[in-house]
């Protein structure tokens, strides 16, 4: 068989394993694909996917995804600081942020954090990624970003654009057309860094005013943090005001900003729900709105931003929208989940149109002052039902609207379009069809069941006639590309896809799955600015004909069905971008879970990210190299073999290498603790820091070890035969996991704070035999025999008790000369247990007593996503929503740690005391380092 063509066949089978979810690399090691056996999960590889999907299948209410949506990550992280209760208040964010900010004050060193990248986040080329698969060339990426906009006044020369990656404030650059722009982070002032989105205010002829929404109004569980209301800046994001608005937006997510043209203090803003919070492991749970903040809708200012007004929220009556619970349940009259986006009448500015989740498009003929449907939801009783929308003047002086709508696919997504939506009641056409013989089947389903999270539609000023939409990624699908993106030029009737560029066949340039927004060039309406999970594409404005392509047989048009597919790939591959460019080099906004350093190499790191995998640095501080696609949680290393590495996906999925990181290379090895009901997204995983090949892990249920790596007695080329990640058959078990002692931790029969999850498993270098174990109620265990031999014969010791706080137990740090000391932390919030306050505590464990001391002293009342100590001097670091702090030993002040990083959420530290060195994973800013006196 010829290589390329055995390629193209490796990629098919790939990708009839993928199903509806984002996904990158592959790598195969020169091994041959088996056939496709089953549907997999789109953000891992096939082979794991497919069996993950079957263990998914054998847990009862266990399907791995929130009806939010994909990853979980967030709403699980949001209930880690609520726990006990099931809300966080505005109030409760406010103390948290002030707090911090005291900290802050009281800070007068010199020390300063140092960004570590990745300031060039690589997705390596690999010949198994390719075009039947996923972002099929080498790509370098960026964090998720929410929105963008460029300068209407956009040259050559200078072509000024703002983006918003989630969780990593603003950032901006002076020329988005450069070959390869410049960017500068410009979120330091935000008193947050979850932005949902950003808009440059058109009457400002110098374009430097622009104003930035706080917080991501996508509905989703994997990030949408909360905000605090607008930001406006008029000197192009150098400096900032604000938050404006803050009683009225935050607490929320702003979904759009829309600026009167000829009156640029009439701001319309469009809000949602959201939630808040993330670390590096955490809890099971649901989305919540926030109980103080006020109701979610559209609201406007005509005053600049300092008086605001609740004007709709899916009802002709505004004031039946009051965000009680039954409209969060969606059984009331109003938006279940809010307006996500609100567009001004090109020719009449007063005319104002809204659409909101579950209740469809919306008018208003005065301002806002009163509202009438002008279409009707696609499906009501479903409440992630997203409807977006554009509007354009047509010659005739009427206007047009646009609207691509779906939800989790009951039933599928569609675009829509009326000719004449100011007046009267529009008539609306359904221009998508499900048959691959009619034109309308380019926009068919393109978000598939999620979009909710991922949906645009766009179209250019002055060409009403062309139309952009985009959705997630339409996997194992041979006709076009994946139809990503699609572009009409005949107002919707057709379409050709623009996920691809026309470079190459196999391994062309291609979006990253998960599409989120896009602008056009305003002096090339054909050259486009992509935002995806992924960060941001550019195209070359420009097209070529690639209809040939679908005349590849492994294309497999066969049946019935097989000659119109192949007409309709042709004429989709018709007119495809010349070129796609990635262009988030210098944008460090990969949103870290935890870090993991090499015993062997201080200067080595690891980090799971969240939608965009694991990550490896090689040494570098620039440049990171990905090692494995999907969700990144835990990773880390071997204390013996330097060419060791672990890594996990989400729940407890440990994936074991022994080659380096090279990503062809992993062993699953999670059989028998992946998928117990009420596990952490990011379960706890970790390898032993003095005993070679054992690690551990947490579950719902309780603490395991392996004392082989995983692989029991299989040898290596067995294991990889049967578990590799890529090509394993899975024919048997992988994984040899062990509960550890008789009674499982969250069992009831310890007492008091039963259920949950294991969050913390730690363990000493200084023996083989101490090891704790924490639970998200709050319970706390020690071991002093975890390498005993039956894993049955392992004893726990319980030393939480009444007094010490029961809330999510987010880390324990050990004393290595004193196994039987520690540090404990704590999420969650002092107001929510007023009987057990505190945050940090030392604990002196004698026999089966334990002393508790508490070191939070004027810490005040916000979560602790992570603390560890500096064994050399004693001193504590604590990481939270906001950065660092720290406690000098001796001292009863806590103190910001260091200068040089901007308030970002901090999910995982990891110290190295021995060489100096402090890490500190930022959710949206990368990677830090401080080095320690």
């Amino acid at each position: 068989m010829k290589r390329r063509r055995r390629h193209l066949l490796a990629g098919l089978a790939v990708a009839a394993l993928v199903a509806t979810t984002g996904a990158a690399g592959i790598h195969f090691t020169g091994a041959e694909v088996p056939a496709a056996a089953a549907v997999g999960d789109g953000e891992m590889p096939g082979a794991t996917g497919a069996h993950l999907e079957r263990l998914r299948q054998a847990v009862p209410g266990s399907d791995g995804m929130s009806p939010d949506g994909p990853g979980s990550a967030a709403q699980q992280e949001f209930l880690e600081r609520a726990y006990p209760a099931d809300t966080i208040s505005i109030a409760q964010v406010d103390r948290s942020k002030s707090a911090y900010s005291s900290a802050e004050k009281r800070f007068r060193g010199s020390q300063r954090w140092t960004n570590v990248g990745p300031s060039e986040a690589l997705y390596p080329f690999t010949e198994y990624r390719n075009a039947f698969n996923y972002v099929p060339n080498e790509y370098v990426a960026g964090g998720r970003v929410t929105s963008l906009d460029v300068s209407p006044d956009c040259s050559k020369l200078l072509c000024r654009a703002y983006a918003t990656p989630a969780g990593g404030g603003v950032w901006g650059t002076l020329n988005i057309l450069a070959a390869e722009p410049k960017w500068f982070y410009l979120g330091g002032p935000l008193g947050i860094n979850a932005a949902g989105s950003v808009k440059i205010d058109r009457n400002d002829r110098t374009g430097l005013t622009i104003y930035v929404g706080t917080g991501e109004a996508n509905t989703c569980a994997s990030g949408c943090v909360a905000g605090v209301g607008l930001y406006k800046s008029t000197n192009g994001g150098l400096t900032w005001s604000g938050p404006l608005g803050k009683d009225v937006l935050s607490g929320k997510g702003l979904g759009e900003i829309t600026i009167k043209p000829g009156d640029p203090k009439t701001i319309y803003v469009a809000t949602t729900t959201a939630l808040r919070g993330m670390s590096s492991s955490c809890c099971t749970g649901v989305t919540r709105p926030v109980p103080d903040a006020e109701k979610w809708g559209l609201y406007k200012t005509t005053d600049g931003g300092k008086n605001w007004s609740f004007l709709h929220n899916g009802s002709a009556n505004a004031a039946d929208c009051t965000g009680s619970a039954a409209e969060y349940n969606n059984t009331a009259a109003c938006s279940p989940r809010g307006v996500r986006y609100v567009k001004l009448d090109p020719k009449n500015a007063n005319i104002v149109y809204a659409s909101s989740y579950a209740r469809g498009v919306w008018r208003s003929a005065d301002a806002g002052a009163t509202w009438t449907q002008i279409k009707a939801s696609l499906n009501p009783a479903v409440f992630q039902t997203r409807a977006a929308i554009d509007v354009t003047a047509l010659p005739n002086g009427k206007t047009r609207m646009y609207v691509y709508e779906g939800n989790i696919g009951n039933p599928y997504s569609r675009l829509f379009r009326s000719d004449d939506v100011a007046a009267g009641t529009p008539t609306y056409t359904d221009l998508t069809s499900s048959n691959p013989a009619d034109p309308g089947y380019a926009t068919y389903n393109q978000c598939t069941g999620q979009c909710w999270y991922d949906v645009f539609v766009h179209t250019p000023a002055g060409h009403p006639d062309i139309v952009y939409t985009g959705g997630s990624y339409v996997y194992g699908e041979t006709v076009a590309h994946k139809r990503a993106v699609i572009l009409s030029t005949d107002a919707g009737v057709s379409g050709t896809d623009m996920t691809y560029d026309g470079t190459d066949e196999l391994h062309p340039n291609g979006l990253h799955p998960d599409q989120h927004a896009l602008v056009t060039n305003p002096r090339n309406p054909f050259q486009f600015f992509e935002a995806n999970d992924g960060g941001i594409m550019r195209s070359s404005g420009q097209f070529v004909d690639r209809s040939a392509w679908c005349d590849n047989p492994d294309r497999n048009f066969v049946g019935a069905t097989g000659p119109a597919q192949l007409e309709r790939c042709r004429q989709m591959l018709s007119k495809i971008p010349s070129k796609l460019d990635g262009v988030n080099k210098g944008m460090t906004t990969l949103q870290f879970i935890s870090l993991s350093v090499s015993p062997h190499d201080v200067n080595l790191l690891q980090g799971g990210t969240q939608d965009n995998g694991t990550w490896e640095n090689k040494g570098q501080r620039k440049r990171w190299v990905n090692t494995m696609i999907g969700d990144g949680g835990a990773s880390g290393f071997d204390v013996a073999k330097p060419e060791f590495r672990f890594h996990t996906f989400y729940d407890a999925t440990p994936e074991v290498n022994f080659n380096n990181g090279d990503i062809g290379s992993w062993i699953s090895v999670y059989d028998g603790i992946f998928g117990q009901t009420g596990t952490l997204f990011y379960a706890p995983v970790i390898s032993d820091p003095k005993v070679s090949g054992t690690m551990f892990a947490g579950t719902a249920r309780t603490a395991y070890r392996t004392k082989t790596f995983g692989l029991g007695d299989r040898s290596m080329e067995e294991a990889n035969r049967i578990c590799n990640s890529w090509t394993g058959t899975f024919e048997a078990q992988c994984g040899d996991w062990q509960e550890l002692g008789t009674t499982r931790l969250t069992d009831a029969a310890w007492g008091d704070r039963a259920g949950g999850a294991v969050s913390v498993v730690e363990r000493v270098a200084s023996d083989s035999s101490t090891a704790y174990a924490a639970t998200s109620t709050g319970r706390v265990f020690v071991s002093r025999n975890v390498d005993a031999e039956p894993a049955s014969a392992v004893t726990w010791t319980r030393i939480d008790n009444a007094s010490t706080p029961n809330r999510f137990v987010t880390s324990v740090h050990v004393d290595p000369t004193d196994p039987s000391r520690a540090w404990v932390s704590y999420s969650g919030f002092n107001s929510n247990t007023p009987a057990t306050l505190g945050h940090a505590f030392e604990v002196k464990v004698d026999g089966a007593a334990a002393t508790w001391t508490d070191r939070s002293y004027n810490f005040g009342d916000q979560p602790i996503t992570d603390l560890v100590r500096d064994d050399v001097t004693g001193d504590l670091y604590a990481s939270t929503d906001f950065g660092v702090l720290r406690l000098a030993k001796g001292s009863t002040n806590w103190l910001k740690a260091a200068g040089g990083m901007p308030n970002v959420e901090v999910a995982g530290l990891t110290i190295v005391p021995g060489k100096r060195i402090l890490y500190a994973a930022s959710h949206g800013l990368g990677a830090w380092q401080l080095k320690l006196k």
